[in-house]
């Protein structure tokens, strides 16, 4: 039973391992998928990443909105990255797990535990649950076109 901090979300995509690998750590483009988000990261211009990688996302609309920030504190290609998030109001831990169903289908897992109050966790959970599912739905077929 999950927890009311913990956020998982899992989605099937029609590509290899290495290509949604590829695509996901592209930190710049996750604003092409992620729903209202756009993004920055410290990789350099040919994506090199790993430990130690800052990435700043801003979600909102104009200037409302909440900054995240996160730094990549494990970094297994081509499956496994974990996320400190250190932000002032986005704290905890978020991870992203790809398992190989077949060569060319891979689960993307999807995980976050996020430091808040649980009267504040309680409100946005369900928010939170149906724009990172619709995400993902998005960054599947973006994968796969």
């Amino acid at each position: 039973m999950a927890m009311l901090n913990e956020f998982r979300v899992s989605v099937t995509v029609p590509a290899s391992v290495d290509d949604v690998w590829a695509k996901l750590v592209d930190w710049k483009s996750q604003g092409e998928w992620m729903a209202l988000t756009k993004v920055w990261s410290s990789a350099d211009d040919d994506g090199n990443s790993g430990v130690g990688t800052v990435i700043e996302a801003f979600t909102g609309i104009g200037k409302f909105g909440i900054l995240d920030q996160m730094k990549v504190i494990t970094w297994q290609p081509p499956t496994f990255c974990a996320v400190d998030h250190y932000g002032k109001f986005i704290k905890g831990l978020g991870e992203f797990r790809l398992i190989a169903l077949s060569p060319d289908k891979t689960r993307f897992d999807w995980y976050e535990k996020i430091d808040a109050p649980s009267w504040l966790l309680a409100v946005i959970k369900p928010g939170i649950l149906i724009t990172v599912r619709y995400s993902l739905w998005k960054f599947a077929r973006t994968v796969r076109a």
